[in-house]
């Protein structure tokens, strides 16, 4: 029971950090970028990543998308996890 309490507390921590950093990080500066900017650097992409620039083509803007996309993946790494550490346990 404890542990389910644990579980449910990490979640909604894990949550409050993708609403809060999502927020955040839509009004913030991207820093590597203006120094890139300054030193005339160009960008070489070494493979196509699913999620280009952490946000969903097309709805780069839309914060409350990239919260429900970040929110989504939240669980997923979680159940993944969850899973992977249920199936090691069983070894024992």
């Amino acid at each position: 029971m404890e542990n389910r309490k644990m579980i449910i507390f990490g979640i909604i921590i894990s949550i409050i950090f993708v609403i809060v950093g999502c927020i955040w990080l839509s009004v913030s500066v991207e820093t590597l970028d203006k120094i890139a900017e300054k030193f005339e650097a160009t960008e070489i992409s070494i493979w196509n990543p699913p999620l280009p620039d952490y946000a969903l083509p097309g709805f780069e803007e839309n914060v409350m998308l990239n919260i429900s996309v970040g929110i989504l993946f939240t669980l997923i790494t979680f159940l993944v996890s969850f899973g992977v550490g249920k199936a090691l346990g069983r070894k024992k």
